[in-house]
C-alpha cells in the first residue's frame, strides 16, 4: 500500500445510545472508542452498527443494520439466495427457517456495503454476532478479526456453540479482552476440536480517560450524607451474571452494611424491578437508577467509597476499570481483579468468587475495603499508565498491520497516514 493511502476498516457491532445506537454496556462503548482512536491514528473508519439510519459522527461513517420492513428483508433474502451457490449456505441448517432468512438478509446488506466501501480489513464484535455467519456466506478475500468479549458465557444452547465455531472458522485473528477470556476460549476450542494457535491475542479493554475525570469527592459527598456509599453498575444480565442478587443479600444479612452504608444501584429491566422490590422489603437504604451515558455515571463512581459487582463470570468488566479511574476501590469477580491487580501492580480491592463464597463472605470483603485507606490519585494514575487508549491502541495497530502485511517488523507499526 502506498504511503498516501489510508487503511479502510469496517467495524461490525453495537454502538452506545449517545452515538445513536441502542446498546448500553461495555461492548458498545469499547467498539465506539476503538473506532474513534483508529480514525485518530489515520484509518478510514466505517461501522455497521445497531442503528436504524446511516450518518457520520466525528468523521466515522455509521451504517444502520436495523430494518423493520419484513417484506424488504424477505426480498433481500430471496435475492441473495438466487445468486449464491447452495454449498455456500449449507452450513446454516442448524438455524430455523426464520433465522436463516435473517442471516441471508444480513449477507445481502453486507455484500452491498463491501462492494461500496471496499474495506481492507473487517473487525467484528463479538464471536456471537450473526454477521459472522453472513461473512462466512460471502467469503470476502480480506482479513477478518473478531474480538471475544467472553463467548463462553453466551453459550446456552448447542446452536450458540455452532455459531461460535463458524465465527472462529472465518477469523484471521481473535482478540481476547483478558487472559481469562483467552483461557476460556482455548478450552472451548478444545471442546470443538479446533486449534488456532497464534491466532489468539490478548488486549485488555482500554478506557477513555477523558470520560471519567477525577471529580471533587468531598464536594459531591455534601448532598449524600455521612453514610459510606456502595455503588453497583450492571445493565446486561444484572442477576444471572453480574451478581446483583448477591450484593442485595449481603446488605440484608449484614447489620454493618445495613446500618452504615447507602447502596446505589444502576441497572436496567429485570434488575430495576428486582432491586426496588428487595430494597423495599428488606428496608435497605438504597437508590435504584436507570441506564445513562458514562459521562453522567462519573459522579456516582467518584462519590462512592467502594464499587461492588460480584459477578459470577466476567470477560473483563470495564466498570471495574472505570471505578479505579475515578479513584474508587473495587470488590468483584476474582479472575478479573487478579488480572487487573497484576497489570496495575497495586492493591485495588477484594476478589470475590461466587462459585465458593456467599453473601456473608461478600459483606466481609466490602467492609474490609471500606475500612482500608486508598490513595485515589494513585489508583487513577495506574489505570492511565496501563489502560488508557493512548497507551493501548498501538496493540490493535500491530495486529491490524500484521494481518494486512503479514509481518512482525517494528517498521510496519509506524503510521503511514500522518
Amino acid at each position: 500500500m502506498k504511503k498516501e493511502g489510508k487503511i479502510r476498516i469496517l467495524y461490525i457491532g453495537p454502538v452506545p445510545p449517545e452515538v445513536g445506537g441502542q446498546a448500553y454496556g461495555g461492548i458498545a462503548t469499547h467498539l465506539w472508542e476503538l473506532a474513534t482512536y483508529a480514525r485518530k491514528n489515520g484509518y478510514d473508519v466505517y461501522i455497521l452498527a445497531n442503528t436504524s439510519s446511516s450518518f457520520i459522527k466525528d468523521g466515522i461513517k455509521i451504517m444502520g443494520s436495523l430494518q423493520s420492513n419484513k417484506f424488504l428483508n424477505a426480498f433481500k433474502s430471496f435475492k441473495i439466495g438466487l445468486t449464491l451457490d447452495k454449498s455456500r449456505t449449507e452450513f446454516l441448517k442448524f438455524l430455523s427457517f426464520k433465522e436463516r432468512l435473517a442471516v441471508l438478509s444480513m449477507a445481502y446488506h453486507l455484500k452491498q456495503i463491501l462492494e461500496t466501501i471496499k474495506p481492507n480489513l473487517i473487525h467484528v464484535h463479538s464471536l456471537h454476532n450473526d454477521y459472522n455467519l453472513a461473512l462466512k456466506i460471502l467469503q470476502p478475500s480480506i482479513p477478518v478479526i473478531i474480538t471475544d468479549h467472553g463467548a463462553f458465557w453466551g453459550i446456552k444452547k448447542k446452536k450458540d456453540m455452532i455459531k461460535v465455531k463458524n465465527a472462529l472458522s472465518i477469523a484471521s485473528s481473535v482478540i481476547c479482552v483478558s487472559l481469562y477470556v483467552k483461557k476460556r476460549l482455548e478450552q472451548l476450542m478444545r471442546t470443538l476440536n479446533l486449534n488456532y494457535g497464534t491466532k489468539l491475542y490478548v488486549i485488555h479493554n482500554p478506557i477513555d480517560v477523558s470520560k471519567m475525570p477525577l471529580l471533587n469527592r468531598e464536594e459531591l459527598r455534601k448532598s449524600w450524607g455521612r453514610k459510606k456509599i456502595v455503588f453497583f453498575s450492571g445493565v446486561h444480565e444484572p442477576i444471572r451474571k453480574k451478581g446483583l442478587d448477591l450484593l442485595l443479600k449481603a446488605f440484608s444479612v449484614n447489620n454493618y452494611l445495613k446500618d452504615n452504608c447507602k447502596l446505589i444501584i444502576l441497572t436496567g429491566g429485570e434488575g430495576i424491578r428486582y432491586a426496588k422490590e428487595f430494597i423495599s422489603r428488606n428496608k435497605i437504604d438504597g437508590v435504584v437508577l436507570s441506564p445513562m451515558p458514562r459521562d453522567k455515571i462519573a459522579k456516582y463512581y467518584a462519590v462512592s467509597d467502594v464499587f461492588v459487582m460480584p459477578s459470577r463470570e466476567e470477560g473483563l468488566g470495564i466498570v471495574y476499570v472505570e471505578a479505579l479511574l475515578a479513584g474508587t476501590p473495587v470488590v468483584g469477580f476474582h479472575e478479573t481483579l487478579k488480572e487487573l491487580e497484576s497489570l496495575l501492580g497495586i492493591y485495588i480491592g477484594e476478589k470475590f468468587d461466587a462459585s465458593r463464597e456467599g453473601a456473608e463472605e461478600l459483606a466481609q470483603k466490602i467492609i474490609k475495603v471500606l475500612n482500608t485507606e486508598f490513595d485515589r490519585e494513585l489508583l487513577r494514575r495506574k489505570v492511565i499508565e496501563n489502560l488508557s487508549w493512548d497507551k493501548k491502541f498501538r496493540e490493535f495497530d500491530v495486529i491490524y498491520r500484521k494481518v494486512l502485511f503479514n509481518t512482525d517488523e517494528y517498521l510496519m507499526v509506524t503510521r503511514w497516514a500522518s
